[in-house]
């Protein structure tokens, strides 16, 4: 007897799956252009041409699920998710210039546009303008948590940098170096989400999990 046929079931989209949290994405986004308005006029025109080509806002999801899983959301859960896409959009625009890209999501990168110097420079504005939005948090652990992430990251790059061509890189190097320079930032975006809902350490490790 031949078994029945049945219909796949194709996996919800994007934008459905972020339903749950899309009213905490919408303010995020929000803050994200009041934040990058307030730059000097001639260095928004750069930082708002690279925050045009955002992406899922995966790590601000992140920020959102960990902390309603550990206990509700705040606007200190809004701030974080604004400076870690910050942080996230800043090693973007600096990768480009590194990797030599013209191309981001079928638009050209921002130093193909304006140059290498201009890129690494408004990166850089990008980095210093997380780490003021980061000093404002009653503790210092954000700004603590944040430093010491964007060291990783940037450790993981130069890394990275350095064994190109080297075709005898191990898998567990080659591992080690992606979980510096992504899974750094998604383990940022879930403890940070935790740690700003609920005082007890534990919901913190369980979203670390």
């Amino acid at each position: 007897m031949l078994a029945e046929k049945t219909n796949p079931v194709s996996p919800p989209d994007w934008q459905t799956l972020c339903e749950p949290v899309q009213p905490f994405l919408d303010e995020v986004t929000g803050r994200l252009q009041s934040a990058v308005e307030a730059f000097d006029p001639e260095i928004a025109t750069f930082v708002q041409y690279a925050l045009a080509s955002q992406g899922k806002q995966l790590r601000s999801v992140l920020v959102a699920l960990s902390g309603r899983a550990a206990g509700g959301l705040n606007a200190q859960h809004v701030q974080a998710a604004v400076i870690i896409e910050m942080v996230h959009l800043a090693t973007l625009v600096h990768d480009d210039v590194v990797d030599g890209a013209e191309v981001r999501r079928r638009r050209p990168t921002l130093a193909a546009n304006w140059g290498n110097k201009v890129s690494v420079l408004a990166g850089d504005c990008l980095f210093a303008e997380a780490l003021k939005l980061a000093s404002t948090f009653p503790s210092p652990d954000v700004c603590r948590m944040l430093s010491q992430t964007s060291k990783v990251v940037c450790t993981g790059e130069i890394r990275q940098t350095l064994q190109r061509g080297n075709f005898q890189l191990s898998r567990a190097e080659y591992l080690e170096m992606l979980s510096m320079k992504t899974a750094a930032l998604f383990a940022l975006a879930c403890e940070l989400g935790a740690r700003l809902s609920s005082a007890d350490d534990e919901p913190t490790q369980a979203a670390l999990r």
